[in-house]
């Protein structure tokens, strides 16, 4: 990413390597749900990226599939929606439908115009190649890596797009919604001063930074946050299932932090927190384990379910299975309540099987951890009846990894 780039938010929001452009403002769209009984709503969802350092107005038209006996409701065809200079932010429309509509497939073509005073100057480019390159990573947003690292992009223009809606199966008479459009602003200008100075800090002390960001340091940091961030979500963790969580999420900033174009996913974001939230700068260890925790964990549920997939050449859950997991867990360790243990073990104890013999300590006798674990698992035994699937993958895995292979 260059430096006098503004960071790519839109990509870190949605899935958006191939994403639409109309007069510099950079946009996704999708009908969510995709498919609805007659009587249902559904909802148009826009992600809007401003690429200008003026204000610009965006107008969404929606016109709705005319058809007799069809019957579509929005409150208004047109919505406007200003942006400030290289905005980001989310636009739904609600659109409900009738409950006599006949079952189909729908087409709901909609319109993105742009219009500003005066032209200014490009803040965000039409393409980006981005430094991840291939990783493991199932999923990609949610976690900053898009804004830091850059996750590649082209910009396709297109002003108008067709999104299918699928109607199916009988009426369901529910309570009409309101039908009132939201916008949701998720960056502006104000927030780029602190990944700025975290950007700089991190390129200026990167030399004196490594040395502190040692497996030990990370493992044994990870090893304390998590009892606390569990039992916070009402899921005491037993030590041996502390000892694997803490070699899953190690193993994620290793991953991160071995290669020099990957390093800035791990540290710009958590010196960003720094500098946003007045904290110390002289412990990057506090910064990555402590202060970053649920997207350390968000990273490694992603990570840890690429190596599902490479391990059973197929995904163990869909993709929407798997980031409503990576939400559900962030959330609690971030926040607090109630978290099941499958989403413990699914997929981020599995992760740690996988890596245990990679993540060791001086002094650890793997057999030992592995007998820790095994207890553990004993004691959640109904806790985790209900996912034969995931009783299978641990057991296979545990065993993997107490024979080496």
């Amino acid at each position: 990413m260059g430096s006098s780039e503004y960071p790519d938010v839109l990509g870190d929001l949605v899935e958006a390597r191939q994403r639409f452009e109309v007069n510099g403002v950079h946009y996704v769209m999708a009908l969510e749900p995709s498919a609805i009984s007659p009587g249902e709503a559904t909802s148009l969802r826009i992600w809007l990226q401003s690429c200008w350092d003026m204000p610009v107005d965006v107008a969404i038209t929606i016109q709705l599939p005319i058809i007799p006996s069809a019957t579509f409701t929005i409150l208004q065809k047109r919505t406007d929606v200003p942006l400030e200079a290289a905005e980001v932010g989310e636009v739904t429309i609600p659109i409900t439908s009738a409950v006599e509509i006949v079952p189909g497939d729908y087409m709901v073509p909609v319109t993105i115009g742009v219009k500003y005073q005066t032209r200014g100057l490009y803040v965000r480019s039409q393409k980006n190649e981005g430094q991840l390159g291939d990783s493991l990573l199932s999923f990609n947003t949610g976690m900053g890596l898009a804004a830091t690292i850059g996750l590649g992009f082209v910009a396709h223009t297109r002003p108008e797009q067709e999104l299918p809606l699928c109607v199916k199966g009988s009426a369901q008479p529910v309570p009409t919604p309101d039908l009132t459009p939201t916008y949701l602003s998720h960056w502006t200008v104000n927030d780029l001063p602190a990944p700025g100075k975290a950007r700089q800090l991190v390129n200026d002390q990167r030399l004196f930074l490594q040395p502190k960001l040692t497996r030990q340091a990370i493992y044994l940091a990870f090893l304390e946050e998590s009892q606390q961030r569990f039992k916070d979500a009402a899921l005491p963790l037993h030590i041996g299932e502390a000892l694997f969580l803490a070699k899953s999420l190690t193993h994620t900033v290793e991953y991160f932090l071995q290669g020099l174009d990957r390093q800035d996913a791990i540290l710009v974001p958590a010196y960003s927190l720094a500098f946003r939230y007045n904290l110390a700068t002289d412990d990057p260890v506090f910064l990555v384990v402590r202060a970053d925790y649920a997207r350390m964990v968000r990273l490694a549920i992603s990570l840890s379910f690429g190596m599902l997939r490479q391990h059973l050449n197929r995904e163990p859950w869909t993709l929407a299975e798997q980031v409503a997991v990576a939400d559900l867990v962030a959330d609690r360790v971030e926040r607090g309540g109630t978290l099941p243990a499958e989403f413990l073990y699914l997929p981020l104890l599995l992760g740690g099987l996988m890596v245990a013999g990679q993540v060791q300590m001086p002094g650890e006798s793997l057999a030992q951890s592995l007998s820790l674990l095994a207890k553990a698992r004993q004691q959640r035994t109904a806790d985790l009846a209900e996912n034969p699937e995931l009783n299978e993958l641990f057991d296979r895995l545990f065993q993997m990894a107490r024979t080496g292979s």
